[in-house]
């Protein structure tokens, strides 16, 4: 990779960086005692056009903003391939939630609803032709490492498709080396360990993207068959002390969003390092994919009325 496409990456991810949410635009928000206000300040500030009279359609307008960025950065880094790769990856995690909702209603057979942003041909009556439909994209790639595994019903299926993308992220990081490797490990690295954990509790699937745990313990989550034993093996992780253990949900909850305040933290330091390095394409799509998750926990936080400090606890920003 020469350093002119490596300068040209890190201008253009730069760029879409300084289009993201700051530390003091979330303060902004937070103050807010309404979804609508939110909205009233994010266009204010440029980041939509028009405020919704519904939540739900809130949700489409901040998602369609942030998989259209990707979209735009998806072009823009065609030409270098580890970083399209990397951008392709978010793009498909940003559409799965839709792609696993067209899973299941050809699964179940039934209708589909009515989806937003998977371009795809609907016209799959079955998963064999749902293979067939989706050759040649991320999606067809997803569906077909998924049922490689063999799963033995729809939720180990969907649960792989989303495990689909840490894999094969973890697959493109392992390509590159030292500083470059470091850089992306910071961010990526408890994602790894989150997935890999929920995966073997929720599917009691082993898997072999790890970074901090180890694979007995994995193993151990996967054979456990009591709340007892999952919350005994996950006192054993190297992230227990930051983990609330009170049951299992809430212990799963509690590692996401620890790996997201990491990763945030990683894809910030991104930027801070060489001005030549294709890492910043990772870290301005994770920005993307976080502000746009840590918005839709404020709106729904606001619209339920749960507590300031509680809505905090959620956000991938460390707020005081």
């Amino acid at each position: 990779m020469s350093f002119v496409s490596m300068a040209y990456i890190t201008s253009i991810s730069r760029l879409y960086k300084s289009k993201t949410l700051s530390r003091s635009l979330i303060t902004e928000i937070l103050s807010q005692s309404d979804w609508k206000e939110v909205m009233e300040i994010l266009k204010e500030r440029g980041f939509i056009d028009d405020i919704p009279y519904d939540i739900s359609d809130a949700e489409v307008i901040l998602r369609e903003r942030a998989i259209n960025s990707l979209t735009k950065l998806l072009n823009l880094f065609k030409s270098v391939k580890i970083s399209s790769d990397i951008v392709n990856l978010y793009y498909y995690v940003l559409t799965l939630d839709e792609f696993k909702t067209y899973v299941s209603s050809v699964y179940n057979k039934t209708k589909i609803p009515k989806l937003y942003f998977l371009k795809l041909d609907m016209s799959a009556s079955s998963i064999d032709e749902l293979q067939g439909t989706t050759r040649n994209s991320i999606y067809g790639d997803a569906l077909n490492y998924a049922i490689s595994k063999s799963p033995k019903d729809l939720s180990q299926l969907t649960s792989l498709l989303d495990y689909f993308f840490i894999e094969k992220l973890s697959a493109v990081v392992e390509t590159l080396k030292g500083d470059w490797k470091a850089s992306a490990d910071s961010i990526i690295c408890a994602y790894k360990d989150y997935y890999s954990i929920s995966l073997a509790i929720r599917q009691k699937l082993t898997s072999n993207a790890i970074c901090q745990i180890n694979q007995d313990l994995i193993k151990d989550l996967a054979n456990s068959t009591t709340t007892d034993e999952v919350l005994d093996g996950l006192r054993r992780s190297p992230y227990s002390k930051f983990m609330n253990l009170s049951n299992i949900y809430v212990a799963l909850s509690s590692l996401n969003k620890l790996a997201k305040s990491y990763a945030r933290r990683g894809a910030i330091d991104s930027f801070m390092g060489s001005p030549f390095s294709p890492i910043t394409a990772l870290g301005i799509s994770e920005i993307i994919r976080l502000d746009l998750e840590d918005l839709i926990i404020i709106l729904n936080g606001l619209k339920l009325g749960i507590s300031k400090d509680e809505i905090k606890d959620k956000l991938s920003f460390q707020m005081i």
